[in-house]
């Protein structure tokens, strides 16, 4: 390494990070939509419409109908989980590939999670709609909020750890990098999420194009603090190498594929 790249420090490139990030959201979202549709045809429903932030499933018995609604959650957690084992034992990773999967194990679970307390603040989401028609309605949407905070704090706590102890180099140098990471991480989530909503059928004021804004949005909120909480001491590891990620134009034609493939073509909407 030359004088003037060590001047600069550990390289982070921008773009890359945003490709990284747009490939996890779009992920995250269209599987947890696809879920959706695919519970709503092995409960029996009819799939009606499946987009990049709704899917519209015609049942019987609000049994189905719940069982539609709360599989989503169930497999951003569940995948959030098992990606998360995987990434802390992949040592020999590339560095962007290991960020690509621990956005995706940070998104899973923090969608996942955050939906319970979504839905029990906002009466609306999948969580909503598990528990629609309990009574009082008011204290399940209570018990939502009370499930859902230690399990979102827990989720958050977990990709926390697993980014504090690689993201790696010495302060301060070490927070900007974490900094600059996951504000970007959190951008680009949200600007795939409000690009499919501009192609949604209901409009970007519609249900779909506000609600899926709005779930991205809240749940991902971790990742504007992470930075600052992976300086704590129980989360780094001194002498591990900074984490340094290069311009990969694969990672950035990927993502062009994959984020245009959800928020255009699967934003528009697919009807049966």
């Amino acid at each position: 390494m030359n004088r003037s790249a060590r001047t600069l420090g550990p390289r982070l490139d921008g773009l890359t990070v945003v490709a990284l990030a747009a490939i996890a959201i779009s992920l995250t979202v269209g599987l947890h939509e696809g879920v959706h549709a695919l519970t709503c045809v092995l409960v029996g429903g009819r799939l009606l419409e499946y987009s990049a932030l709704h899917v519209e499933c015609e049942t019987q018995t609000p049994l189905q109908r719940k069982l539609v609604a709360g599989a989503a959650p169930a497999y951003n957690l569940l995948a959030g989980l098992l990606l998360w084992a995987v990434a802390r034992r992949a040592r020999r990773l590339a560095p962007e590939g290991w960020t690509l999967l621990w956005l995706l194990t940070s998104m899973n679970l923090l969608y996942g999670a955050g939906y319970w307390g979504f839905s029990g603040i906002a009466g609306i989401g999948d969580m909503a709609v598990v528990v629609d028609g309990w009574q009082p309605a008011w204290l399940w949407r209570a018990a939502l909020l009370l499930l859902g905070a230690p399990l979102f704090l827990g989720c958050a706590w977990l990709v926390l750890q697993t980014f504090g102890r690689r993201i790696g180099g010495q302060e301060p140098e070490r927070t900007r990098r974490a900094n600059k990471l996951c504000l970007l991480a959190y951008g680009a989530a949200v600007g795939v999420v409000f690009v499919a909503g501009l192609f949604n059928p209901y409009g970007l004021f519609g249900l779909p194009a506000t609600a899926g804004l709005l779930a991205v949005s809240c749940t991902q909120l971790p990742l504007l603090a992470m930075a600052h909480w992976s300086r704590a001491e129980r989360f780094l590891q001194r002498e591990r190498a900074p984490l340094e990620i290069q311009r990969r134009w694969v990672w950035v034609a990927a993502a062009v594929a994959i984020a245009g493939l959800y928020a255009v073509v699967l934003g528009r909407t697919l009807t049966f």
